[in-house]
């Protein structure tokens, strides 16, 4: 089996990385979007936020595809939050359990280490067992749930969230 090459997202990968996440917006309740990206938003997304800001977007290879990817963006809108990160990963359905998650955190902490960024969020969707135990695999934290806080294919949804220190 080919081992995940990981490395900085380009433009020609978006529609790869669009592809993966669509995927969990029709068809999962683990991100709480309820409506495709546009193609122009993806561009807008990554012009402003990877390329022109301080964020992060890395996609995972394997034999040349795309089969996962990590990003990070803002905790939430007011400076103070400014040294903190949240991070969505995503890895394409028929690839999971295959070292992709693990490599793509890998290197996202390494680009992380010697940041002004101080800590990592990441709110997981409940119920998913398999994110908990990856996310607490890798160091994170659980520090709070918010109950019924998502809406989507008729059902309320909970909210974990968890933490690392960088």
């Amino acid at each position: 089996m080919n081992e995940p090459r990981v490395r900085d997202a380009t433009a020609a990968d978006l529609p790869a990385v669009a592809a993966i996440y669509t995927h969990y917006v029709l068809n999962t309740t683990i991100t709480f979007n309820t409506q495709v990206r546009t193609p122009r938003q993806w561009i807008e997304r990554f012009e402003h936020d990877i390329q022109a800001g301080p964020y992060h977007l890395l996609v995972a290879e394997v034999a040349g595809v795309v089969s996962g990817y990590v990003e990070t963006q803002r905790f939430r809108p007011k400076p103070a939050y400014d040294r903190s990160l949240e991070l969505s990963i995503y890895v394409a359905p028929d690839t999971q359990s295959r070292g992709t998650g693990g490599a793509l955190l890998a290197a996202l902490f390494d680009r992380l280490a010697d940041s002004e960024f101080h800590r990592l969020y990441s709110i997981i969707a409940l119920p998913n067992e398999a994110s908990v135990r990856f996310h607490e695999k890798w160091g994170f934290e659980h520090r709070g749930t918010l109950t019924e806080a998502g809406h989507k294919f008729g059902r309320y949804l909970d909210v974990a969230f968890y933490e690392r220190a960088l």
